[in-house]
């Protein structure tokens, strides 16, 4: 074979690979995670002094690398069938561990966690929450997860919960 031919062949196989994205870069700039890219799961808890908290691992399970860069946006909670009013605040969790928001680039496969905190020192009913519903984002596609995450209110007021930032890795184990 000459070389004209061989170079031609090598040249055809290259374009190939870029145009079907093997030959991505692998710092290539990765779309945004929606909870519809993610497995979600509790993975473990927390509690003392009356703030009971779970956390939740986040597995990618969509074909290729995705970013989170938001805290996760709890949309619903439900107790034996019935949503919960609720207010959620981002930011720390008692009995969690803490991180300030940052960019977390998750390859196919990968985790990332976070913690949902609630508290039951208030006059209200005392209910456990056993399914949430969360977003990667503030109005973006949301998914359910099943939790154990016993809560109190004020009475005639929504029940507080308090959500932390996305951290790379899986979460703690029950504790």
């Amino acid at each position: 074979m000459n070389r004209v031919r061989r170079s031609a062949i090598a040249l055809c196989a290259v374009a190939s690979l870029l145009v079907f994205g093997a030959g991505a870069p692998a710092n290539a700039a990765a779309k945004p995670c929606t909870a519809t890219d993610l497995k979600a799961k509790m993975t473990g808890s927390a509690a003392g002094m009356s703030q009971p908290a779970v956390y939740i691992t986040v597995t990618n399970t969509s074909g290729s690398a995705c970013v989170l860069t938001q805290y996760p946006s709890i949309t619903r909670a439900l107790a034996k069938k019935r949503v919960l009013p609720i207010t959620v605040t981002n930011g720390a969790v008692n009995n969690a561990p803490q991180a300030k928001r940052k960019k977390i680039r998750l390859a196919k496969g990968k985790s990332a966690w976070f913690a949902v905190g609630a508290a039951t020192a208030f006059d209200g009913q005392v209910v456990t929450i056993s399914r949430l519903r969360y977003a990667t984002s503030k109005g973006g596609p949301t998914k359910r997860v099943k939790v154990s995450l016993t809560a109190q209110n004020p009475q005639g007021s929504d029940y507080p919960l308090g959500v932390t930032a996305f951290m790379k890795g899986v979460s703690p184990t029950q504790g």
